[in-house]
């Protein structure tokens, strides 16, 4: 019983990584999830360095409102990406 349950698990996450069963084997995504991880992070790196240029800006500017929105795709992506709340390995 429990043997199937794990089995059922692992297609799933399988499923959820874009792996396909097809013809009695596996077939890895057509992107690869750490391809997109990666390209990720570098937007994410962007958009911080975009933050920090804005920070300090004027109240009631365009740039304070391009700063919130930045801010809050940023704390979306980190609460996604990082739901322990900091980087493996990091010092968090």
């Amino acid at each position: 019983m429990n043997i199937d349950r794990q089995r059922i698990a692992a297609v799933r996450v399988l499923e959820t990584l874009g792996y396909v069963y097809k013809d009695g084997e596996w077939l890895p995504p057509a992107v690869s999830p750490l391809l997109l991880t990666s390209e990720a992070d570098a937007m994410h790196r962007a958009l911080v360095l975009r933050a920090d240029a804005l920070a300090g800006c004027i109240e009631g500017s365009d740039e304070e409102s391009e700063f919130k929105a930045i801010f809050d795709v940023i704390e979306t992506y980190e609460a996604k990406r990082w739901p322990a709340g900091k980087i493996p390995g990091g010092k968090g």
